[in-house]
């Protein structure tokens, strides 16, 4: 029986760092990267086998403002904050970082962190995974 793929959501402040982070865990896991602001645009379908959205912590807020978060944002099995030395905390304790602590899934490690330390908590998650995500409202 083949391991459940995991729904992984990367946010961080700096876009270089973020896109290639997020870039080597869909290709350590064989699933695809989404960039979230593509799928907030497009409103497009979620692989049923996995993937990995990125995007800017203040992008996600603004759009939990407007009428909540995606489900693939929402159902994600970890979200990985990937913070600099720089960051205070409280600039970025947005709605959407304060939605994902309090649902335990929010995990912070700085930008330099060995691949493998994010793989074990990536594991972690998907192993403690009870369902899947509800359907899109709307969606086929």
């Amino acid at each position: 029986m083949r391991a459940a793929a995991p729904r992984v959501v990367v946010i961080g402040a700096d876009e270089g760092i973020r896109i290639v982070r997020a870039a080597r865990l869909a290709e350590h896991y064989g699933i695809p990267r989404l960039p979230a602001v593509d799928l907030l645009i497009r409103r497009q379908r979620l692989p049923a086998d996995g993937y990995v959205v990125d995007g800017a912590p203040q992008l996600l807020d603004r759009v939990a403002g407007t009428g909540g978060l995606l489900p693939a944002l929402a159902f994600a099995d970890l979200v990985v904050l990937l913070h600099g030395a720089e960051w205070r905390g409280a600039d970025e304790a947005c709605r959407v970082l304060r939605y994902y602590e309090a649902r335990g899934v929010l995990v912070a490690f700085p930008p330099d962190a060995p691949d493998g330390d994010l793989v074990v908590a990536i594991d972690a998650a998907v192993r403690g995974r009870s369902t899947d995500p509800p359907e899109r409202p709307g969606g086929p």
